[in-house]
This record gives structure tokens, C-alpha cells and sequence, in this order.
């Protein structure tokens, strides 16, 4: 059956957690559509993804002393693994298993994951009166902001919040001359300032270092000052007050860009995106109305939209899909998660390609 999407139920934001409110920041509007739609994204996420869950739950273990040798994380690796691939399956995104043949880089970051596990018997020789909380909740007074703090290592007046990556840390930037210089990504800076000031709210004292951890065990250190952190946290609040404001006014303010729209997995109910895709051709999503629907000799189908002046062809649907697309004739549609080909304006289909039918 072809995707649709109804009329849209706007539901009022309870909660902004620290990790969502980068992305909340650069566009507000995918925060209302994902809470529209109860956080079930509308496309499937990449199996990069997928796999980080596996990897960030073996972190968390790890941390909690839960996994404490090679026995224990080739066990619970398996289990962890196996729960993923269940649940990509049950909702139909069986392609995606077995993950291990769909990422190139599979077996590099378990290895990369099991060097977490090799300090664990100094840090266990050296505790003290160090004290270790993984995974452990703070939400403000107002119960307005809250989230998970990775681990939190708590010696005497020593106070440092940790949070665990699975993907990159850092980026290339410029400096003033021109130079180019590795920075820890803005919205991991951020995130970090805000569950520091919801640990100062809720112990009336203010962590001494922030770091982040990437999967090869490396440490990469958050500069910062309880007053950013502060305006951050009131940024934060009044950014989701705002944002729900926009529900009783309808004035949503969205600006389409590569940046924000190209993973978004929401993009399918939003109208601002699927107006950009009538005049925009860059991204990997089309829209149009189905003009032709042709079977090959080999099975594969092709249909073939028109979009104002211009005719898109998008190649290698099986030949299950002939059926219900010819009938969607003059039927307006878009298409997610294409592969461009090297003739303009012609793509093809991938393991994540969805169709929605426009109403």
C-alpha cells in the first residue's frame, strides 16, 4: 500500500531534552511533526543508525559494570544485536538485516568498542572514594528540560560529566586566518553545557570538566562557564515555549535547507519541504504527478512523474509496485531516498526508497 499522510494532529511539546535541542533550534517545525506523530519517524533511518543503538546500549553496560570482560560483551553484543535486527524486522525493514552485511565498518567498531573494556580493571584498582552513575536522569524544576547523563564520575570536589558518541565528534573548521582545525561539533557542546546546569539545578553544584568519548576510548574536552551554560538553558526553555506557541497561532516559520531537511526523517508531512521539491532538483527526493508507468522485460518497472517543465523518471521498482502505481495515474506522489543517476533528472531505487501519496 502507498504511504498517505493525514491531516496532522499538532500536539503540544512536554520536554526538551538536552540532545534534542540543536536540532529543535535549527528547525522547530521537525520537533512539532515528530511529536505529531509520536517520534515514529515516517522514513527509515540509515543502518548506521540502527547499529549506533547497539553500540551506545554496549557503552552503557559497559559503564555500569554490567559487561566487565570480552565474555560479557561477545554475549551481550549477540543479544543486543539481536533485539535490533528483530525490531527492524517486525516494522518491515527486514533489508536492513543481517546489519553486519549492510556496514562496511561493522567489525571495525566492535573492535573499537572493545577497547572500553580494557581499563576497566585500573579503574576498578583505583576507585577510592570515587563514585561512578551511569545513565542517570535530571530534569529541571519545572520538569521543562530533561535527559540522561551518560556517566558522571564524581571524586571529592572533581565532578566530570561524560557522554558516550558512536559517529564522529568533530568537525573541520577555519579559523581567522584561514587555517584548518578540528572542533568538537556545536550541538555536542551545547548538549553538554545543558545537562551540566540541570546537575548544578538539581545538586546546587557545578561539574568541574565535560568531555565526550567516541568509540576508539578517545576523550575530547568541553570548555565552558557556569553563564553559558545559564543562557543555554534559558535558550532552551523559551525555545520550547515559543515552539509550542506556534501550535494556537499556526504561524510556523520553516525554511527548507540541505542541512535540515536532508536527514530528516519527517520530510514526508512536511509541506514546506514537499513545495521546495517542485523547483529544487538537488536533493534525493522528487515529487510530481504520474504521468507513465512502464514494465520491462526483466521485471523492473519505471514511472514517470511530471513536475511542472520537467519529466523524472525513477527506475527499478519491482514489478510488484506496477499495479498499484498505474493506477495512482495523475495521482500527485513523492518519492524518498532516491540515487541520483548520472543523466539529469532521472533515479533509481534503493533498499529505503518510500512513496507517499499526496493529498
Amino acid at each position: 500500500m502507498m504511504n498517505r499522510i493525514g491531516e496532522i494532529n499538532f500536539k503540544e511539546i512536554k520536554r526538551i531534552s538536552p540532545s534534542q535541542f540543536y536540532s529543535m533550534k535549527n528547525c522547530a517545525y521537525k520537533s512539532l511533526l515528530a511529536e505529531a506523530f509520536d517520534k515514529k519517524p515516517l522514513l527509515p533511518l540509515s543502518p548506521n543508525a540502527y547499529f549506533g543503538t547497539v553500540l551506545h546500549k554496549i557503552l552503557e553496560l559497559i559503564a555500569k559494570g554490567v559487561v566487565k570482560n570480552e565474555d560479557d560483551f561477545n554475549t551481550e553484543f549477540d543479544k543486543q544485536l539481536k533485539i535490533v535486527e528483530e525490531d527492524l524486522q517486525e516494522n518491515s525493514f527486514g533489508f536492513f538485516v543481517p546489519l553486519q552485511k549492510k556496514l562496511k565498518n561493522f567489525g571495525l567498531k566492535k573492535i573499537q568498542l572493545k577497547r572500553h573494556l580494557r581499563n576497566e580493571p585500573k579503574q576498578q584498582a583505583n576507585l577510592g572514594d570515587i563514585n561512578f552513575y551511569s545513565e542517570r536522569w535530571f530534569e529541571s524544576e519545572d520538569k521543562l528540560i530533561g535527559g540522561k547523563v551518560d556517566l558522571i564520575i564524581e571524586n571529592n570536589d572533581n565532578i566530570e560529566i561524560i557522554d558516550f558518541k558512536t559517529g564522529a565528534i568533530t568537525k573541520d573548521c577555519l579559523d581567522d586566518e584561514g587555517e584548518l582545525y578540528s572542533d568538537v561539533k556545536e550541538e555536542y557542546k551545547e548538549q553538554l553545557k545543558l545537562y551540566a546546569y540541570l546537575y548544578f539545578e538539581n545538586t546546587n553544584r557545578f561539574p568541574t570538566s565535560l568531555s565526550l568519548v567516541d568509540l576508539a576510548n578517545q576523550k575530547f574536552m568541553v570548555t565552558f562557564s557556569e553563564e553559558e551554560c545559564k543562557i543555554i538553558y534559558d535558550e532552551a526553555k523559551n525555545l520550547l515555549k515559543t515552539t509550542n506557541n506556534c501550535i494556537s497561532t499556526k504561524s510556523f516559520s520553516v525554511t527548507p535547507t540541505e542541512v535540515n531537511c536532508k536527514y530528516c526523517l519527517y520530510r514526508p508531512a512536511c509541506s514546506f519541504f514537499i513545495r521546495k521539491l517542485e523547483t529544487d532538483f538537488s536533493f534525493n527526493d522528487v515529487f510530481g504527478e504520474i504521468k507513465d508507468v512502464k514494465k520491462f522485460q526483466n521485471g523492473n518497472v519505471s514511472v514517470f512523474l511530471q513536475n511542472g517543465t520537467r519529466q523524472l523518471t525513477i527506475k527499478n521498482f519491482n514489478s510488484e509496485k506496477f499495479d498499484e502505481l498505474s493506477y495512482k495515474r495523475k495521482k500527485k506522489i513523492s518519492i524518498y531516498n532516491l540515487r541520483k543517476e548520472s543523466t539529469d533528472f532521472v533515479y533509481s531505487v534503493t533498499d529505503t526508497t518510500m512513496i507517499y501519496e499526496q493529498i
